[in-house]
């Protein structure tokens, strides 16, 4: 087994947080298509996580960011799993392999079955944006009807784990709107996105 690289974290660090994330996401060497998505989940979260901190609640915003670049991590074929089940405990390994545990929970957080488990649920608001916003995030903006929509097309094997699934990612949606003072229709103007029907 190849033993994992040294972390970068404490090596002289320039360009801050997201220039460390986005050399991690280079050195396991991840699809294009996971990096642009992972960056694009970045955007949405840091505005939400700021429309959150000017209302007067508590976010860290550089572990939103940072959480959002890394919640994908996992999905490296270079990362040899030392437990992990899924990509999100994959992620998991990663960060904190990298020196970063202050983000496990919020990528470990990230899937699916998380929103509906009592112990996985995502807990505070760091892990609740990167939940939501990787769920309206593809390559572009989308509802969380539509990205349901297209997982249940792509994925047959868990059409149980989406009907179980979709109602509480509506309910998180409501409470993280709400809290920031924001509509679905907000996010599309700002990111591109169609608005809802219905």
């Amino acid at each position: 087994m190849e033993s994992p690289p040294e972390p970068l974290v404490g090596q002289a660090p320039t360009g801050g947080i997201e220039a460390l994330c986005m050399r991690i996401l280079g050195r396991y060497e991840l699809p294009d298509g996971v990096i642009e998505h992972s960056v694009k989940v970045a955007e949405v979260a840091r505005f939400i996580a700021m429309r959150l901190i000017k209302r007067g609640e508590d976010v860290n915003l550089e572990q939103v960011v940072a959480g959002a670049l890394l919640h994908d991590v996992g999905k490296s074929a270079r990362h040899m799993r030392r437990g992990a089940r899924n990509h999100a405990e994959a992620s998991a390994e990663i960060v904190q392999a990298e020196g970063l545990p202050e983000l496990t929970g919020i990528v470990a957080r990230h899937i699916l079955d998380s929103i509906i488990s009592v112990d996985d649920y995502p807990r505070n608001w760091e892990e609740k944006v990167v939940f939501y916003a990787d769920k309206i995030v593809t390559r572009r903006l989308v509802t969380v009807e539509e990205r349901f929509a297209d997982l249940h097309e792509r994925r047959a094997d868990i059409t149980d784990l989406l009907a179980a699934s979709l109602p509480p990612t509506k309910a998180l949606e409501a409470e993280i709107l709400t809290a920031a003072g924001l509509t679905w229709a907000d996010l599309a103007a700002r990111f591109g996105g169609k608005l809802a029907v219905g």
